[in-house]
């Protein structure tokens, strides 16, 4: 580590300097260098009166470091995001209603129908004696 002891007031920030030097000697240097800048940052809070030559051999590693022209290590490109999931194909159309089988009554087909066409055709027209006499209603109001 160091040829400095530390001091009694500092044994609270001690094991950072002590793992940025385990992890300068294992190969990850930039990662020491951080480590070692954030143990001063918190040793220089403490004030302890006999920190001042353990952080000034602190401060000297720091500068060998920074010397060293110490690079972030390139980051590991993050995969491509998945791609989109595929619609869903469209609905199948409506199947075609079936023909109507011929029915087996007796009776014509189209007799049920007519007379039911005849009855909405009654109520239509009653409507629009209603709004013809509606129309004159106004025409007398407005002149």
């Amino acid at each position: 580590m160091s040829d400095v002891p530390c001091p009694q007031s500092l044994l609270g920030v001690k094991t950072y300097f002590l793992r940025a030097d385990e992890l300068a000697k294992g190969g990850k240097p930039y990662v020491a260098h951080r480590l070692r800048k954030f143990g001063i940052e918190l040793a220089m809070k403490v004030k302890g009166p006999d920190a001042g030559p353990y952080l000034l051999r602190q401060f000297d590693l720091v500068d060998q470091e920074k010397a060293a022209n110490i690079k972030c290590p390139p980051r590991k490109p993050k995969p491509p995001p998945a791609p989109a999931p595929a619609p869903a194909p469209p609905p199948e159309p409506a199947p075609a209603p079936a023909p109507e089988a011929a029915s087996t009554e007796g009776g014509k087909e189209g007799e049920g129908k007519e007379g039911e066409e005849g009855g909405e055709k009654k109520e239509e027209g009653g409507d629009e004696k209603k709004e013809g006499e509606k129309e004159g209603e106004k025409k007398k109001g407005i002149g």
